[in-house]
């Protein structure tokens, strides 16, 4: 019996380490915000990025091993250029952005990773400038010196991401951050991290009852019994 409990207690014990290792990966992750962030360079000759913002949901669940918990998922980019000039951050419907960018020439952003960041790009149109953005085209952007940031809840729907020179000249050369948070993952991982360390104390605590100094062993039903 003792060797069944004492399975039963390291089965805890391995339980609790299943559920409390990813979600404190999961809590580290986050930032003041809750959001899963990554930061780097982008440079590129064309006049353009664009990214599927779809992407940006796999990056995260990738880095957290974990499917959206349910609600709105929320985008935040981030662009500065290194020269101090005027950058656009913006999203918009995939149609919108194409109107945009078919007549100059942009960098299709794919393999987007957070930690460490990189990404793998695909030029497109060689190096021709894009024309202004008219006024309503994207639903949200921000234009102008330094640093520009957007946040945008996720909707159904395709939406591409833009970071470009807001007068559409080629040579993007910016600093950049993502972040992506999904609703309520910080107070599942706070949950996952309390529950694992429970079961962990429960299966030491009973490991250290059925092994006590002292305790009686129960004696073996199968042990011959001393003569009389």
């Amino acid at each position: 019996m003792r060797i069944f409990l004492s399975i039963v207690a390291v089965l805890f014990i391995l339980g609790g380490g299943a559920c409390a290792v990813p979600s404190l990966v999961t809590y580290r992750a986050l930032d003041g915000e809750g959001y899963i962030s990554g930061s780097g360079a982008m440079s590129t000759s064309t006049a353009a990025f664009v990214t599927g913002t779809a992407e940006f949901e796999e990056v995260s669940q990738d880095e957290v091993e974990e499917s959206s918990p349910g609600g709105s998922v929320r985008i935040r980019i981030a662009a500065e250029r290194t020269d101090g000039g005027e950058v656009l951050v913006a999203v918009g419907s995939a149609e919108a952005v194409q109107a945009l960018v078919i007549r100059g020439s942009h960098e299709i952003v794919n393999g987007l990773e957070f930690e460490p960041f990189d990404f793998d790009g695909v030029a497109v149109g060689g190096t021709r400038p894009l024309a202004a953005p008219e006024a309503g085209l994207f639903a949200v952007s921000s234009s102008g010196p330094g640093r520009q940031e957007i946040t945008w809840t996720v909707a159904s729907g395709e939406w591409r991401a833009v970071i470009m020179n807001a007068d559409g000249q080629p040579g993007v050369d910016v600093d950049v951050r993502f972040g992506v948070r999904f609703p309520y993952l910080r107070g599942f991982a706070i949950a996952g991290m309390v529950i694992g360390v429970v079961l962990i104390l429960a299966g030491v605590l009973w490991l250290a009852f059925l092994y006590r100094p002292g305790r009686r062993r129960e004696p073996d039903p199968g042990a011959a019994m001393p003569p009389e």
